[in-house]
């Protein structure tokens, strides 16, 4: 059975789900997602989950991220970026320094609204199935954390940030309102993902350079995407992990990559030196 995580580099253009859809024609299997979709426009760091690595794919989710991003001045769009229905919108010159202080203010535990097209559930829909209807989308404000935002280049009316931000966090929202801290407008006009909890851009694959003759050399073992410490329990143990038994381990609290002989497990949680299976790959 085929399983493991593919970084891909994805291009701009298609969606998260057609990458989804070529990496399946060239695995000849269904079982495959992403963990953490990107816009069309965007590129960079798309992890995909093929075969049983899908069970993990909620710990890559979760993991907080790194973007570069460029942003121009005095347009406005429905989607925030640059492929929306676009309005220049006039606004007074920004200065460096004036855009420079507003970033301190985006800095840390913030509340944001995501833009109206977005994959939220509204009543059971997506908030951008009813945008493109053109019907009035009302999204809550949602707590994020921008752990770093760093001004690149400034010309105005274009500007290039690099954000590292947790999971959540919607970088077209996050332009938009920049833009209208400052008294103006601003759109998305480029952005990548540069990295996903540990894991960089640099070891990604283009999905160019992808064909179904190569694409098994580019998977990655299960655990070797998992950030969490390893625990080794015996071979008997292990027979007990597979199935649900809980096993008296001396080991602090947390969540662990359980392996045993040398072959990864799944994953366990330990509370008071108790062992619970938390995702079992059987």
């Amino acid at each position: 059975m085929v399983k493991g995580f593919l970084l891909i580099d994805k291009p701009s253009g298609i969606t998260s789900a057609e990458v989804v859809r070529v990496i399946k024609r060239f695995l000849g299997i269904k079982k495959i997602g992403h963990t953490g979709t990107l816009d069309p426009l965007a590129t960079g760091l798309l992890i995909l989950a093929v075969g049983k690595a899908t069970r993990f794919s909620e710990y890559l989710l979760k993991q907080d991220k790194c973007y570069v991003v460029k942003g121009r001045f005095g347009l406005s769009s429905d989607t925030y970026d640059i492929d929306g229905n676009l309005k220049e919108v006039p606004c007074q010159e920004i200065r460096k320094e004036d855009l420079l202080k507003v970033l301190n203010n985006f800095k840390g535990e913030i509340e944001q609204v995501p833009p109206p097209y977005s994959a939220i559930r509204i009543k059971g829909k997506r908030a951008y199935e009813l945008a493109r209807k053109g019907e009035k989308v009302e999204l809550k404000p949602r707590k994020i954390r921008i752990y770093s935002l760093k001004l690149i280049s400034f010309n105005y009316p274009n500007f290039e940030l690099e954000v590292c931000c947790s999971s959540g966090t919607y970088i077209r929202s996050l332009v938009h309102d920049i833009g209208r801290a400052l008294g103006c407008t601003a759109v998305v006009a480029e952005l990548r993902r540069t990295k996903v909890g540990k894991i960089t851009i640099d070891k990604a694959i283009s999905l160019s350079k992808l064909n179904r003759e190569n694409i098994k050399e580019f998977l990655i073992p299960i655990d070797k995407l998992l950030d969490m410490p390893e625990m080794k329990i015996s071979i008997d143990d292990g027979k007990k992990f597979r199935n649900g038994v809980k096993i008296k381990v001396n080991a602090l609290d947390g969540l662990y990559k359980v392996f045993s002989a040398d072959k990864f497990l799944g994953l366990g949680i330990v509370k008071s030196n108790l062992l619970k299976p938390e995702k079992v790959l059987s």
